[in-house]
């Protein structure tokens, strides 16, 4: 658990498992997330012999929240300054959500190192529905609410199979909301913002030329199946899986599943 000066900005990681080696495991986060939220797949990475990095993007969580316009160039500007730090040279990539837009966009801006990429509950286009989501949550976030944001988005990002099994672990989460810093809060509008601005980057796909694995909720709401076919369509050498009774939070609602399809497809890409 550290921090660093990244490009002008601390940047908090975590570098977990095997130690030695300059190839990792990379994971990059949803957007109201932090490094925790990847909690039930690091240990198996780690078990299965993986030098394993986090890290918190400018503006989230555990980082410095500088007051700018966020982008996913910078994010990935910043993820390539980390991994020279790190002295680590080649990635394998999972993100999710927000966290793939980053990997895709440093697959596209820095081939040389992704050996794979795994796009979770990804998308590379917007719709009306999500045009509409976002704005209300942007209204939120105008108030400062956070615990008024998290009750507006669980029926949207979780499906319904876990929402009628995990009530107690989603108010105790709802609970730990309350604690969450005010810089924390006004930032995730500036990320929600950069989503807005710079998600769109279907015709750029056709760029990517390592593997890549796709997987995606079969109820998921926020980024439909839909968008994750589009991904396939621009990456056609792609393998693509929907999951079973999943929302958008395939990597909590199902994360055996995840970690199955994740580990095989590194494996077999090392």
């Amino acid at each position: 658990m550290s921090n660093i000066k990244i490009n002008g900005v601390n940047i908090y990681y975590e570098l977990k498992g095997k130690q030695e080696g300059k190839e990792a495991v990379v994971f990059l986060n949803g957007l109201m997330s932090s490094v925790a939220g990847w909690a039930f797949q690091v240990p198996t990475f780690e078990k299965a012999g993986f030098k394993v990095l986090l890290h918190d993007f400018r503006g989230q969580l555990l980082s410095e929240k500088p007051v700018e316009k966020y982008t996913f160039t910078q994010h990935a500007l910043d993820t390539k300054a980390l991994l020279d730090q790190l002295g680590i040279e080649k990635v394998h990539i999972i993100g999710t959500s927000y966290g793939a837009l980053v990997g895709l966009r440093f697959a596209m801006d820095f081939p040389g190192y992704v050996k794979s990429i795994t796009l979770i509950d990804a998308l590379s286009e917007l719709d009306a529905a999500f045009q509409w989501i976002a704005d209300a949550w942007l209204e939120i976030l105008k108030e400062g609410d956070m615990v008024k944001l998290f009750r507006a988005a669980v029926p949207t990002i979780y499906s319904n199979f876990y929402l009628e099994k995990n009530e107690k672990l989603l108010r105790d989460r709802e609970e730990l909301l309350k604690k969450v810093p005010k810089d924390f809060v006004e930032s995730l509008g500036r990320l929600v913002n950069n989503t807005l601005t710079n998600a769109k980057i279907t015709a750029e796909l056709t760029k990517i030329k390592c593997p890549v694995f796709i997987a995606v909720g079969e109820n998921d709401q926020l980024t439909p199946v839909k968008f994750s076919k589009l991904l396939l369509k621009q990456m056609p050498h792609a393998e693509f899986v929907i999951v079973p009774e999943c929302g958008h939070t395939t990597i909590y609602e199902k994360p055996e599943v995840v970690n199955s399809l994740a580990l095989g497809f590194i494996s077999k890409n090392t």
